[in-house]
């Protein structure tokens, strides 16, 4: 496959978001025109979540140079300088705020989905960590961003693997779509089947440290004989709500041990809701960062209840009333405090209950796991394509057969 490699301000306009006196937190509205932020570019697109910020439409005309077209890129210029998502028809005339940066590619050029491919892959993302200005806090320009040299192959086989890696997405999307309907579900059957039962209703109220196990055993990484083991960090939970294979070596504190029907549920900051329902290893030692609390069940039926638990919105709102420190940075929970929370407990309708959703926890796992497969599919397909590894031709037939 014939490859040029082209600097991105050549083949793309590129933008800075509106900062300093342009807009200010005291514009937003609540309701408006969406301005896209750093914390809006999830994994799979641009998360369409309640707390996106909102102007007016008379701002929306003072920053109509900011309004985003179908087929941009949006950049995080600040921190994660990774970070990228596509727009798409329902986000057509959106803003974007003063900590991204817009590319808009030049359609003659380069194909958009192409681009954004592109940028998702790890080198590529390596790449914008070792370019960018700064060490504790990484920032990019569009100086910087316009200087990044791109491999591009024909715009036929641009589209091609566009199409090819859009597939693959989109079933990563239902996968979610799927995970949050069950998600859904589980709460309401808590609320409908375990609360509403009779039995339930008329039982006391006991803490969680009496129905679980809070005590895990501890992995020490200088007293250990694991080469690897699966690592439930809190950079893996933001990121995919997936642990990480690390090199033992590599872990500098000791951790706690993940159980086979462990929950996990974060101590830090509990206003942003860290409830972990782990994809455990068969094959290597599970270990998590002691930011995360363990709630131990013994047997599938008690987890899935035990998460049902703490995943439910009155749980949330306790850990949020029971906070220590001033700032969000130090906001923590602690643990005593975390596993007091009370609830009506009858053992045999938890269990029963258990038994019901235990189902639906294990199809969420296996979405999650499926989608990580997805992610290394795309991960190592994209250099072996512009490599000229995989004949295109094929991919084309199929692309063609199913337009």
């Amino acid at each position: 496959m014939e490859i040029k490699t082209v600097r991105l301000g050549d083949i793309a306009e590129i933008k800075t978001g509106p900062f300093g006196s342009a807009l200010h937190n005291s514009d937003y509205v609540s309701n408006g025109i969406p301005i896209i932020t750093v914390e809006h570019i999830g994994d799979l697109g641009i998360v369409h979540s309640p707390d996106v910020p909102r102007v007016n439409a008379d701002d929306y005309e003072r920053l109509s140079a900011y309004r985003l077209k179908t087929g941009d890129i949006v950049f995080s210029r600040v921190g994660a300088v990774d970070r990228t998502a596509i727009v798409r028809d329902i986000e057509d005339g959106w803003l974007f705020s003063g900590r991204l940066l817009r590319v808009r590619p030049n359609a003659n050029a380069v194909d958009a989905d192409f681009l954004n491919v592109y940028f998702s892959q790890p080198r590529f993302r390596k790449h914008m960590y070792a370019i960018a200005n700064g060490s504790t806090m990484p920032s990019i320009n569009t100086k910087i961003l316009a200087s990044v040299e791109i491999e591009l192959p024909s715009m036929q086989s641009q589209k091609v693997i566009a199409w090819l890696f859009r597939q693959i997405d989109e079933k990563q999307i239902v996968n979610q779509q799927i995970n949050n309907n069950l998600l859904k579900i589980t709460d309401d059957m808590f609320n409908r089947v375990y609360l509403g039962n009779e039995l339930v209703k008329n039982s006391g109220k006991v803490k969680l440290s009496s129905i679980i196990r809070t005590k895990s055993g501890t992995f020490n990484p200088k007293k250990t004989s694991e080469v690897f083991v699966n690592h439930f960090s809190m950079p893996a939970f933001d990121a995919a709500r997936f642990p990480v294979v690390n090199a033992a070596s590599g872990i500098k504190s000791n951790k706690n041990i993940v159980e086979p029907f462990s929950i996990l549920v974060s101590k830090m900051n509990p206003d942003v809701k860290r409830v972990w329902l782990p994809n455990t290893s068969k094959k290597l030692l599970n270990v998590a960062s002691t930011e995360f609390l363990t709630f131990n069940a013994d047997a599938p039926e008690m987890q899935a209840f035990v998460y049902a638990v703490v995943n439910d919105k009155r749980y949330q709102k306790y850990l949020e009333s029971n906070t220590t420190g001033s700032t969000n940075s130090r906001q923590r929970v602690l643990p005593k405090v975390a596993y007091s929370y009370e609830i009506p407990y009858v053992k045999e309708a938890a269990q029963q209950f258990g038994f019901q959703i235990v189902d639906i926890i294990d199809m969420i796992k296996l979405n999650k796991e499926q989608n990580q497969h997805l992610i290394r599919l795309r991960n190592i397909l994209l250099p072996k394509l512009l490599a000229g590894d995989i004949d295109l031709s094929n991919i084309e037939t199929v692309m063609n057969n199913n337009a």
